[in-house]
């Protein structure tokens, strides 16, 4: 495994520096009003999980007149010995609205599913204020301040400390750095505190790694962090706080 994540890496590293060669002499594209990906790959996970697995997720993005509405998914699925021992569904729809260049508005519902760490189903709803504090050709930083309401439901079996519908308050943080107009690097973080139970939170990150072989293909690795300070106990024993997911595979983008 060690071996096939060196070669996925090094692949990564070769078609980031031949994209920025590559990039130094491409004219500028205009933004476009609609864009999206697909990628199709396989993940590693460690955690309450230990599995190889496939992975599917998608990304779409449509923008007019100041509005922007996204749109993702990501489905990690594993089994050994005809046992199904990864199930992970996080999906969601984000509008923003800009105020002004660099502040701007946003409304979230989300839905996650980990089966293995005890969760059948969560929805979120939310909404708060983004700030771009780096907007720049190559580099964006933004940040976000916002409130959630969380709908939890429990596998059979598992209880919680704390009660499944809850507030909630949000900070996030979005970097990303392009290397060409299809290679890039992203760190996206979440810190999402329980208002009802102090000792309850969530912290979830994502870092990504994008490198094109042509202008719609390319080779995208990711690392996923889903972190739950007080995770459902069941037959008596709590679950364990982190979940990883660690994936390499193909992405096509358009």
């Amino acid at each position: 495994m060690r071996t096939l994540t060196s070669r996925a890496l090094c692949a990564a590293l070769l078609a980031l520096a031949s994209a920025e060669l590559v990039s130094a002499q491409a004219p500028a594209t205009a933004p476009r009003a609609f864009e999206g990906s697909a990628a199709l790959g396989f993940s590693q996970t460690r955690g309450n999980a230990n599995a190889i697995a496939t992975n599917v997720a998608n990304k779409l993005k449509y923008t007019m007149r100041g509005w922007a509405v996204l749109q993702d998914l990501a489905f990690f699925y594993g089994e050994a010995e005809d046992k199904v021992n990864a199930n992970f569904w996080t999906g969601g729809f984000r509008g923003e609205r800009n105020l002004t260049p660099r502040l701007g508005m946003y409304a979230i519902t989300r839905f996650d599913r980990n089966t293995l760490q005890g969760i059948a189903s969560r929805f979120e709803e939310g909404v708060g204020l983004g700030y771009k504090v780096v907007d720049q050709p190559r580099d964006k930083f933004n940040i976000a301040l916002g409130a959630s309401a969380f709908q939890q439901e429990l596998t059979p079996g598992s209880v919680s400390t704390f009660k499944g519908n809850y507030p909630a308050a949000r900070a996030a943080l979005d970097y990303k750095h392009l290397f060409s107009d299809v290679a890039y690097v992203q760190q996206t973080a979440e810190y999402l505190p329980n208002l009802s139970e102090s000792e309850a939170y969530l912290v979830n990150s994502e870092t990504s790694l994008v490198a094109p072989f042509t202008k719609s293909l390319a080779i995208k690795m990711g690392y996923l962090i889903r972190y739950n300070a007080q995770p459902p106990v069941r037959a008596g024993l709590r679950l364990k706080t982190t979940d990883t997911f660690f994936s390499t595979g193909l992405t096509y983008s358009f």
